[in-house]
């Protein structure tokens, strides 16, 4: 689920921090993301046969080598009342990509689960309960499912590869809201499961 300009609501709070800052911790991954990028690569189309999958290798071999520990999460069933948005999002996102995913996952020896519903909504799940450390996803509205952390952007150039950071703690005591908050601006701006409330001015 997304929900509408809350990227932009964030901003101040986004720090761009170095990769290897995650060493050591352990990361849910909302695989959907992966998958959507590498389909959006330029420099990939026409060149190579399966980009998710080579996406997810080299994203794979890289954190593990830094010392990152995932738990990737495949999208489950959708909820009733956006069954068809979700459903649509899932086949564009995945193809019939994920079973592949899964597989090499499995032979890279990386777990993964399905989730119940949203892949953001396990991940955040995971990391409100200690699970893990933190959530990689784009969809902003893991912090409205109670995610504590979350990473998105990553810049995977050599040089200086680092990644965008989001922590619940600061938009709390820099913004001033809190999950509720959150919920009631999902609710006011639109999101996945309703559109946005729209105002009537009467003169």
């Amino acid at each position: 689920m997304g929900v509408t300009e809350l990227w932009s609501i964030l901003g101040p709070v986004r720090e761009s921090v170095p990769l290897y800052s995650l060493t050591g911790k352990t990361l849910a991954v909302d695989l959907s993301l992966w998958v959507c990028e590498a389909q959006n690569v330029q420099a990939m189309m026409c060149k190579v046969i399966r980009p998710h999958l080579r996406n997810l290798f080299f994203r794979v071999s890289c954190l593990t080598l830094m010392g990152v520990k995932l738990v990737f999460v495949m999208e489950g069933e959708a909820p009733k009342i956006k069954a068809e948005t979700m459903s649509k999002r899932t086949d564009m996102r995945f193809g019939g990509f994920q079973k592949r995913c899964a597989e090499m996952l499995d032979c890279l020896g990386i777990p993964w689960v399905t989730a119940a519903g949203e892949a953001e909504a396990m991940c955040a799940f995971l990391d409100l309960h200690g699970f893990v450390d933190g959530c990689i996803t784009n969809d902003g509205d893991a912090f409205l499912y109670g995610a504590q952390t979350v990473y998105r952007n990553f810049n995977m150039n050599t040089k200086d590869p680092q990644v965008d950071c989001y922590k619940m703690a600061r938009v709390e005591n820099e913004l001033h809201l809190n999950r509720e908050m959150l919920v009631g601006w999902g609710i006011l701006l639109g999101c996945d499961y309703i559109p946005k409330v729209s105002f009537c001015v009467y003169r």
